[in-house]
């Protein structure tokens, strides 16, 4: 069996799309372009606080109550997701996001959305919200080694004999664990 193929199993355990496609929850969906260079990075998106309803894209059904879509309440950072784009978008790429927005269910403005459909393909520039994640590397700092100042006699007999009794109690629990 191919690695894909266990890959898929797997995931059909975890994921119900069924139970995705059943639920009777408000869908959302934002398209966006990212420039193909970006493929394989983190990126923020900030959702803006009108989405397309994904049910009827716009058109307007009940599930959006024939507004054609959903409002998203809360500030831009409670509504930023970070996503990590695949190596290659192709044709493009939609992830779906159960419970995108789930520190915004208290709000209280409207119903929470259930699902957010993020369609993402390549385009000569990053749409508007849309930012890479830069990675940033610290440069580490030279370690400094402390030298102890060196042990009374007294104290470092004391240390040596401590040291010898810890190995002797750990030689005698092997040597009873083996005997087993």
């Amino acid at each position: 069996m191919r690695h894909e193929d266990v890959m898929g199993e797997q995931l059909a355990r975890i994921v119900d799309l069924e139970a995705l496609e059943s639920s009777a929850g408000p869908r959302g969906r934002h398209a966006i372009e990212v420039p193909s260079g970006w493929e394989g990075s983190e990126i923020d998106v900030a959702v803006p606080t009108r989405v397309a309803c994904a049910r009827c894209d716009g058109g307007g059904c009940d599930a959006c109550g024939r507004r054609g879509g959903h409002r998203i309440p809360g500030d831009i950072t409670a509504r930023t997701l970070r996503v990590r784009l695949p190596q290659t978008l192709g044709d493009g790429v939609v992830l779906r996001f159960v419970d995108p927005f789930h520190a915004l269910a208290d709000v209280g403005d409207g119903a929470p959305l259930a699902q957010l459909l993020l369609e993402m393909r390549r385009g000569s520039a990053a749409s508007a919200g849309v930012t890479r994640v830069r990675v940033t590397i610290v440069p580490s700092t030279p370690m400094r080694l402390s030298v102890p100042p060196p042990m009374p006699t007294s104290k470092l007999g004391a240390r040596i004999a401590a040291v010898a009794t810890v190995a002797i109690a750990l030689a005698t629990l092997v040597a009873l664990v083996a005997g087993r």
